[in-house]
């Protein structure tokens, strides 16, 4: 089970680095590094400010609804995540806090997954509110969990899939994704300085290696637009695609005579994607040209600074997105020329926040994954037949 990254952005920008300078070299590398890592602890905190200005009266009035709750939300996870080496067995828990307006909430997660036999196993436990689980019915309203039985789950829909073959699809492509993203990081150059070393910090009371990525407005869309354009003229990325969708195809259970074409109709698809490469990149490209004519990223950037530790891992992140979005310039910008309507005035600010400490790196943990049965849980299948949500 690999750390997922609270903002997806991270994962864009850590397969953008280049090997051209050494702090974008060490900071990958760290990256890397972190897929191996067996346990860990891991705490964030992410908050939100929101601010709009030159709206018309009706738009104000409405933004100041949800303006409040907004500024006023912070949202806490907390994760533990321990798996063998092999990467075949692994469970999690995610504790999350919410505070919206100063209304507070929590729920858990548990993640049970196996695929070192050949029975894989991956379920999810979910701790509901206790409010939301009343409105499953008043028969849930006691209940604590909702169980996620993902075998269950993919074997009773229209096209039952293969459990087993999704699994070990999942574990294989694991290493030939590692494997795609070095070959990638090597070879894709985003024409600028992306990662810069800021010396060392006590964070936490640990001394650390920092390391800061930072994206204005110009260089964001810059990254954007060569990172697209080198996936698009690139045969290995293409190459991966088709193998991962030749592979996901390959766990469907085709057994309606209808459904027996499909793979067919999946490298039909295929080919015709890859013929129309050279259209959809002029057609991005087109659109890239407008999306550089509006501003999206405010004043600040967006900044986000990793510490690294004495043995190489990432233990430290913060990072801060300005968002600044003309709603006029987008529309002046994307409009048809038969369009003759006024555009629409304002701007709204969007900012997020966010911190994360992560700590008991390989060290031994024990996550309790809790006992349900029928009168404290409800299946998802149970949950998704419901005929109506109480209110």
């Amino acid at each position: 089970m690999k750390r997922l990254s609270i903002i997806s952005l991270v994962l864009v920008l850590a397969i953008a680095f280049t090997g051209c300078t050494s702090e974008e070299l060490k900071l990958y590398n760290a990256f890397e590094k972190s897929q191996d890592i067996t346990s860990m602890e891991s705490s964030t905190d992410i908050s939100f400010t929101i601010e709009a200005e030159g709206l018309s009266q009706e738009d104000q009035q409405a933004f100041e609804m949800v303006k409040n709750s907004i500024n006023n939300s912070k949202f806490n996870v907390n994760q533990k995540v321990t798996q063998n080496k092999d990467q075949t067995i692994a469970k999690g828990q995610i504790d999350l806090g919410f505070d919206i307006g100063g209304v507070k909430s929590d729920m858990q997660i548990w993640v049970d997954s196996d695929v070192s036999g050949d029975k894989p196993k991956l379920v999810e436990v979910i701790k509901m509110p206790s409010m939301l689980m009343s409105s499953f019915g008043p028969e849930n309203a006691d209940k604590q969990y909702i169980v996620y039985d993902v075998e269950k789950l993919l074997s009773q829909g229209e096209t039952p899939v293969d459990f087993s073959k999704m699994m070990n699809l999942s574990k294989d492509m694991g290493p030939k994704l590692n494997e795609f993203l070095k070959n990638y990081v090597k070879n894709f150059d985003p024409g600028f300085k992306l990662v810069e070393s800021k010396g060392n910090s006590t964070v936490n009371g640990k001394d650390l290696s920092m390391y800061q990525v930072k994206l204005d407005d110009a260089s964001f869309k810059k990254l954007v637009r060569s990172s697209v354009n080198y996936s698009l003229d690139n045969k290995e990325t293409i190459e991966f695609v088709k193998e991962y969708i030749n592979l996901v195809s390959s766990a469907m259970e085709v057994t309606d005579p209808e459904n027996v074409l499909a793979q067919e109709e999946i490298d039909k698809e295929l080919k015709t994607l890859q013929e129309n490469l050279p259209k959809f990149k002029a057609e991005f490209n087109k659109f890239m040209d407008n999306f550089d004519k509006v501003k999206v990223i405010g004043d600040k950037g967006i900044v986000i600074d990793y510490g690294i530790n004495k043995d190489g891992y990432i233990v430290y992140e913060a990072g801060s997105i300005d968002l600044s979005i003309n709603i006029a310039e987008i529309e002046k910008a994307f409009a048809s020329d038969e369009n003759n309507e006024a555009p629409t005035a304002g701007i709204v600010k969007l900012g997020v926040n966010y911190k994360t400490n992560i700590k008991s790196i390989n060290e031994k943990l024990n996550i309790e994954i809790p006992q349900t049965n029928e009168q404290n849980s409800i299946s998802i299948e149970k949950l998704m037949e419901l005929d109506t949500i109480e209110e």
